[in-house]
């Protein structure tokens, strides 16, 4: 029998203080495993979205030993937090995009550094989902030149052009509509069944339907849920 692969992201001894707040928070071992899909819900939604940036390695806990894949990643080290957080994809109302390069370039960035190739065009996916989002007419605009509304899709589809093992998403009903008919939303339940591992926060019906598994933050604990497909849930203490 093949030994199972390690979770993707594992903190051991994980305690959290948010900014700005007297909240604290721990676990003993808290993980996204490939094929988990996981509502991250707390008191605040302050205390929720620093979980997310600490699993995007964004910002550092307290206290905890933050493992990907296997390999124990430094937090303090930002050269070897890159190589992580090409795999992780993150949208948040903090993602940003490079202002003085065009739409197309912010789009492969990540391929052109790790790649060292600047005449690489984008993938049929990432030109699909474009067009569907009505972006690919401004693709040699500079960001500036978009709506806020562009930018908000534009920034899915960059995090999603990645192929992360894992995307991280706060309120995804703000970057996409979670219906079966638009693209973004089509495109993420395609990498939930292809297996990407998906941490997010949201209140939409839709959303939380994706769910197998949830995080609370209450109490000073971090408890662990998993959903069923009727939407009850069991917390055990993780």
């Amino acid at each position: 029998m093949e030994p199972m692969p390690p979770p993707i992201i594992e903190i051991t001894g994980l305690a959290l203080i948010p900014p700005g707040s007297t909240s604290r928070y721990g676990t003993n071992r808290l993980t996204v495993d490939t094929g988990d899909v996981i509502a991250i819900a707390a008191d605040t939604p302050a205390d929720s979205r620093h979980l997310l940036r600490v699993l995007a390695t964004l910002e550092q806990p307290e206290k905890g030993n933050y493992r990907f894949n296997g390999t124990t990643v430094n937090l303090k080290r930002y050269r070897q937090c890159l190589a992580v957080k090409r795999r992780i994809g993150y949208v948040a109302a903090d993602s940003t995009m490079i202002s003085n390069r065009t739409l197309l370039e912010n789009l492969l960035f990540t391929r052109f550094y790790y790649e060292n190739d600047l005449t690489i065009d984008i993938d049929r996916t990432m030109a699909a989902l474009c067009r569907d989002a009505g972006l690919f007419q401004n693709l040699n605009l500079r960001p500036s030149a978009l709506s806020d509304r562009e930018l908000l899709k534009a920034v899915t589809i960059r995090e999603m052009g990645k192929a992360p093992e894992v995307m991280l998403i706060d309120r995804p009903e703000n970057f996409m509509a979670p219906t079966t008919n638009n693209a973004l939303f089509s495109h993420l339940q395609h990498m939930v069944r292809s297996g990407t591992a998906v941490v997010f926060i949201s209140h939409n019906s839709e959303m939380s339907g994706l769910a197998n598994r949830r995080l609370t933050l209450a109490d000073g604990r971090i408890s662990a849920g998993s959903v069923s497909r009727f939407g009850s849930s069991k917390q055990v203490m993780i």
